[in-house]
């Protein structure tokens, strides 16, 4: 049973990223930024390099990497919150606990 409401609420996540997305341009533009931004510094997490070089410019991208998951983190979690409690009162009043 716990797998289902897993995967219930994975769903719900997604479906509220995917909204986020297309209603809201600072949650949009947060996430796409986010994307080139890990793909920037991504060579230097995965290196095996035991030498590790990094630029001011990584540092930067590190930084801005940092600023735009707060930015996409809080939105999301205000969303999040929102749907749950409209859900739960939903379900309340299909349950009949609520008039």
């Amino acid at each position: 049973m716990g797998l289902y409401i897993s995967d219930f609420l994975d769903g719900r996540i997604e479906e509220i990223a995917q909204d986020l997305r297309k209603t809201n341009a600072e949650y949009a533009l947060a996430v796409d930024k986010l994307k080139r931004l890990y793909e920037n510094i991504n060579p230097i997490i995965i290196s095996t390099n035991e030498e590790l070089t990094i630029t001011h410019g990584d540092c930067l991208d590190f930084k801005e990497l940092l600023d735009e998951e707060l930015t996409s983190t809080a939105i999301m979690q205000q969303a999040l919150y929102k749907q749950g409690y409209l859900d739960c009162v939903k379900l309340l009043r299909m349950l009949g606990v609520l008039a």
